[in-house]
């Protein structure tokens, strides 16, 4: 009898869930742009938009709250510059959710119906991010699939070192997060030296093997599994810049690439 009763009343509230989702008001991206209102809090649906796959808010706001999939389901909550508030769960995780290590998780997603909640709204302002052609996407918001090779432009290493330099961090993250949200991928992490007008040597082999070992201990330590993981070597036989006597060139020799296995 109790578990009738709790069934009964579970169900009641999906359907009380379903109709207060059904009675929001519905309005497109366009509508959003110098949003004012006397009401403390403004709770609507943007319908989803086949020419632009992401929009983001800015000032004008105390925070906005967004729903994905229902209007009661779990949220994300964004301060007045459009970036995520990290829930407790989000912190405890270790993921970073800030604009600065990487802009996607600021970008409100319009593939779906999204459900927002504005408080305080005054002259709000809505940046849309138009839908990019497959040749414009990014190695990191691609779909990637087994034979893809990145060349990793940004993880840099220090002169006969297997020691990243600061600029390595955004992209390193970057791919672990690729690996994190789609678990089926393994990869090979081929790593490279600078060594102009010189045959490969051990001491080089040696290096661009611990540069690709130093990429994926920096991705087990994150919490992507060792069996995912393969590192490999090729010395300097492999050069993008075979004959460079430009320290800028050379810092291009010393990358690491991957390849989707």
């Amino acid at each position: 009898m109790r578990l009738t009763i709790f069934f009964f009343l579970l169900a009641n509230l999906v359907l009380v869930s379903q109709n207060q989702c059904a009675d929001i008001p519905s309005i497109a991206i366009d509508s959003l742009n110098n949003l004012d209102s006397n009401s403390k809090t403004l709770y609507f649906k943007i319908l989803k938009d086949s020419n632009h796959y992401a929009f983001s808010f800015k000032g004008g706001f105390d925070f906005v709250e967004i729903y994905f999939d229902s209007c009661a389901s779990e949220n994300m909550k964004l301060d007045s510059n459009g970036m995520v508030i990290p829930t407790e769960k989000m912190i405890n995780s270790g993921v970073c959710y800030c604009k600065s290590c990487i802009e996607r998780y600021s970008k409100i997603s319009t593939k779906n119906d999204v459900f927002v909640k504005i408080r305080n709204p005054v002259n709000v302002r809505v940046v849309k991010y138009k839908k990019e052609s497959s040749q414009n996407v990014l190695w990191y918001q691609k779909k990637l699939k087994r034979g893809d090779k990145i060349r990793l432009e940004n993880i840099l290493f220090f002169g006969g070192e297997a020691r990243f330099r600061p600029v390595s961090y955004r992209d390193l993250n970057r791919l672990y997060f690729v690996l994190e949200e789609n678990p089926y991928l393994t990869i090979e992490i081929q790593g490279h030296v600078n060594s102009p007008r010189k045959k490969n040597s051990k001491k080089n082999q040696d290096l661009s093997e611990a540069r690709a070992k130093a990429v994926s201990n920096y991705l087990i330590k994150k919490g992507i599994k060792s069996n995912r993981l393969t590192s490999v070597g090729f010395g300097n036989t492999q050069m993008v810049y075979p004959n460079t006597r430009s320290e800028y060139e050379m810092q291009f020799n010393r990358r690491v690439e991957i390849l989707v296995k």
